[in-house]
């Protein structure tokens, strides 16, 4: 890893190369984004942003080879790398993950909100040509109008998370490949102190709450975003116990399985816990021998 990020920031141009191509490759985008991260962490915010203008050069060369129109590139430019280069931003002034969590988890919650007003005004733009699209398949599958409705309800929470998510992903292993180039383990360490606070847990509960008592799908669509921040505290929780009591390895590993093939249950698991140490503080009181 230290070989690469040495590599990688040898040369102004190299990690906008980099990210271009990764971009291209299914399931390898966050670590281009990644690597624009590290750019900003290691040279300062506007090399990543110059790195991310290279990175679209090679997205918008390989779309005019392709036959891509180019607000595809624009687009994936957008999604992919803006969000993880502004937390990056945001991590060197205040020098705070958690903060960077907590932001990218408001941020989530607004582009949600955004998200459900396209979504409510009907066959206008780009939500009606997914509903256009979403309709049918729906309806091969033999699910009725209201499943229909119900995922239409929790989509915009659905979508936020996962960019957020996504943003964050990209964060981390920016962190990690900086750390890899003079700090080993600060990102481990700076991860496992991670707390997202108890507005945003409180928030979490209040939501649910919410959900329960009125069954409105808006709640369950913030409600998704929020769970995906806090499950990210409890997966701190879990690791910093780990290191603390020497668990072995492989019980961080079925965690990470279970996550994979069971995110489901997992999840909300997680960010239960989350949420609980936000006001237990499972950290703090195991390293008091509590």
């Amino acid at each position: 890893m230290k070989q690469f990020a040495e590599w990688v920031i040898g040369r102004g141009y190299r990690a906008g190369l980099v990210a271009g191509a990764l971009a291209l490759i299914p399931l390898l985008g966050i670590l281009g984004s990644g690597v624009l991260v590290l750019a900003a962490l290691k040279r300062g915010s506007a090399a990543g942003w110059n790195a991310a203008a290279m990175g679209l050069l090679v997205l918008l060369l390989a779309g005019w080879l392709g036959g891509s129109p180019p607000g595809t590139a624009l687009f994936a430019a957008l999604v992919l790398w803006a969000p993880a280069l502004a937390l990056a931003g945001l991590l060197r002034r205040s020098g705070s993950l958690s903060l960077c969590v907590q932001v990218a988890v408001v941020g989530g919650l607004l582009l949600a909100g955004m998200l459900m007003v396209s979504i409510g005004q009907g066959n206008a733009g780009w939500a009606g040509r997914l509903i256009g699209e979403l309709r049918p398949l729906m309806a091969d599958t033999g699910a009725g109008d209201e499943l229909f409705r119900v995922m239409l309800g929790i989509l915009p929470g659905a979508l936020a998370g996962s960019l957020m998510i996504a943003a964050l992903l990209a964060l981390f292993v920016g962190m990690s490949l900086h750390a890899s180039l003079g700090r080993p383990g600060a990102f481990g360490a700076a991860f496992r102190g991670l707390r997202l606070g108890r507005v945003l847990a409180g928030l979490t509960l209040a939501c649910l709450l919410a959900l329960l008592a009125t069954g409105q799908l808006l709640f369950g669509s913030l409600l998704a975003v929020m769970t995906a921040g806090l499950a990210l505290q409890g997966l701190a929780a879990i690791h910093d116990t780990a290191a603390r009591r020497r668990w072995p390895q492989g019980v961080i590993g079925v965690v990470y399985l279970l996550l994979i093939f069971m995110m489901g249950i997992a999840a909300p698991l997680l960010a239960a816990i989350g949420v609980t140490d936000n006001w237990v503080n499972f950290r703090g009181r195991g390293r008091n021998g509590a």
